[in-house]
């Protein structure tokens, strides 16, 4: 059984970006909902009576860092409008997402086996960060535990340029679930680096 790993770009020179760095009531409202819907500039989209399980759920369980429902209130609504602020400034940010489903060690292993055959040094060590990140959000808010894997926009380049040389079919012949994750997974690369944008990771 296999674990499913979520990307989703965010701009570091957005207001969101910046906020989560230093409001930790929104950074753990991010990760929080980071896992459900189809990343978290749509997680608003979903089901209404969902969003609300999972917000009430959320609030609940992190009741020392939310305070009063008043103010769980407010961060809400700063998130909602913060999503929505950003989506507007960067047209496609919401769209900037992967999911390897259950594929993750299986890609981890081919990519490792593919760099290492290209004579890349510390095959094992680049591909772990392409997959998990580099850094993680907000640092001095968060335990490494509660937070996400944050790729900056050094090691998205960095990763861009090493999926530029990669052909997905030549690597997942004969395996389509491995192929299809792999490929959004190098697209969403692709673009962020031509977009200066950093990605956020979560293990779920």
């Amino acid at each position: 059984m296999g674990v499913s790993v979520l990307y989703s770009a965010i701009p570091p020179s957005s207001t969101l970006h910046s906020r989560l760095q230093r409001e930790k009531a929104l950074s753990l409202l991010v990760v929080s909902l980071f896992p459900y819907g189809c990343g978290i500039f749509r997680f608003f989209e979903i089901d209404p009576e969902e969003v609300n399980e999972i917000l009430e759920d959320v609030i609940e369980t992190h009741q020392e860092t939310f305070g009063s429902e008043l103010e769980a209130d407010r961060v809400i609504a700063e998130l909602r409008s913060e999503l929505r602020l950003t989506r507007q400034a960067y047209p496609g940010i919401e769209d900037r997402i992967a999911l390897l489903e259950k594929t993750s060690v299986e890609i981890e292993k081919r990519l490792s086996q593919e760099l290492s055959r290209r004579k890349f040094a510390n095959a094992d060590e680049i591909v772990e960060k392409l997959m998990f990140g580099d850094r993680t959000l907000a640092p001095t808010l968060l335990s490494i535990e509660e937070s996400l894997g944050l790729i900056s926009c050094e090691l998205v380049s960095e990763g861009a340029s090493i999926f530029r040389q990669i052909d997905p079919e030549t690597l997942f012949a004969r395996d389509e679930s491995c192929f299809e994750d792999f490929e959004q997974w190098r697209n969403l690369y692709l673009l962020a680096a031509e977009k200066n944008e950093e990605i956020l990771v979560a293990v779920a």
